[in-house]
């Protein structure tokens, strides 16, 4: 079996456990607690600051940019530096379309849900905002694109997971959503980078082994 496959599956069992677990019996108090005390602290506005890093718009308006640049520069794509950046932007796009379409799947309330309305749980199929806290597009989108960086230029893979941990961390600070979902996030967003990379790089992984 492919070494990445196994990979895959073995966090992906390790992840549906964690979820699991912070659904039924964390998710909800970790919330509470942050949404309690959390709001009249410095906290709330560094996490409120944090998370404008991953904006959905901001994002989008950076890929949308990028390949227009990646078309009228180097469309063949004869360029490194251009090769990087497409596979930056197509980690991030497969990450984000995995996660749209779990959030629509699986309608998981938002927190603010649960502080309003004492509403928890699943509401499958919704594509109201206030029904699709599950995965957290703010992570998947963060690990992702830092993940592809960390491939790329490994020596400051610590740096780069530091800062997407930071911005799935902030989610919750927010209150914007549960640890399981910013956990979910950040194994979508990993290993859709991961995934590409293979795609991407195989070739010159084949050459530097033969």
């Amino acid at each position: 079996m492919d070494e990445l496959l196994k990979k895959t599956i073995l966090a992906a069992i390790i992840a549906t456990i964690i979820y699991v677990a912070l659904f039924l019996f964390f998710d909800q108090a970790i919330d509470l607690w942050v949404y309690e005390t959390g709001p009249d602290t410095g906290i709330f506005q560094w996490g409120t600051a944090v998370s404008t890093a991953a904006t959905g718009s901001y994002i989008k308006l950076l890929i949308a940019v990028s390949l227009i640049l990646i078309i009228i520069i180097d469309p063949g794509l004869k360029r490194r530096w251009t090769r990087n950046l497409l596979f930056i932007c197509v980690s991030c796009s497969i990450a984000v379309i995995v996660g749209e379409g779990l959030k629509f799947l699986l309608g998981r309330h938002r927190p603010i849900m649960l502080f309003e309305h004492n509403r928890y749980g699943l509401e499958f199929f919704s594509s109201k905002w206030e029904l699709n806290s599950t995965p957290s597009g703010h992570t998947l989108r963060a690990f992702s694109i830092l993940t592809a960086l960390s491939l790329l230029y490994r020596r400051f893979t610590p740096l780069f997971v530091s800062i997407a941990i930071l911005i799935g961390a902030s989610r919750v600070v927010v209150t914007a959503h549960y640890p399981s979902d910013v956990l979910f996030g950040a194994f979508i967003g990993t290993f859709s980078a991961l995934w590409t990379y293979k795609y991407f790089f195989a070739k010159e992984g084949r050459k530097k082994r033969t």
